[in-house]
């Protein structure tokens, strides 16, 4: 699942009815991308060393990437992890780096995802759904 694209697999993930079929759809579909996406998005545990809001970036119109392209970035960005060390210039110029190299729908959702505001964005894509699915992936 490298290409992941978490619009339109949030989006799909959105038209599915019932609470239990959307935890079997997150579960046949579970990759280590889309659990970094969704901790990301919903763990308040897990903080970014990034500033809030949108940065000065520009939308790339051309890109059909996803998440799943970048993911790997994210250990440069999340706090604890690599990208600690790094001067905070540097690391939001690769976060630019990063918004710039996915496709625009991809880019506002990494974030929504930073700011942890993904919740009420597709129908029924909740915490708690998330934890029912992966139960030990949010820590409380």
């Amino acid at each position: 699942m490298a290409e992941l694209v978490i619009h339109e697999f949030l989006t799909e993930l959105g038209k599915i009815k019932t609470a239990a079929k959307k935890k079997e759809f997150l579960q046949e579909n579970e990759s280590r991308q889309l659990k970094t996406f969704l901790k990301g998005a919903f763990d308040k545990s897990l903080e970014f060393n990034l500033p809030k809001g949108s940065p000065p970036y520009t939308p790339n119109k051309e890109s059909k990437e996803g998440f799943g392209s970048v993911s790997l970035e994210y250990r440069f960005f999340a706090k604890g992890y690599e990208g600690d060390t790094l001067p905070a210039a540097t690391r939001e110029s690769k976060f630019i780096t990063v918004l710039e190299s996915v496709s625009p729908e991809e880019a506002k959702l990494l974030l929504l995802m930073k700011d942890k505001k993904l919740a009420g964005k597709y129908k029924g894509v909740t915490k708690k759904l998330v934890s029912d699915a992966f139960p030990n992936l949010i820590i409380e």
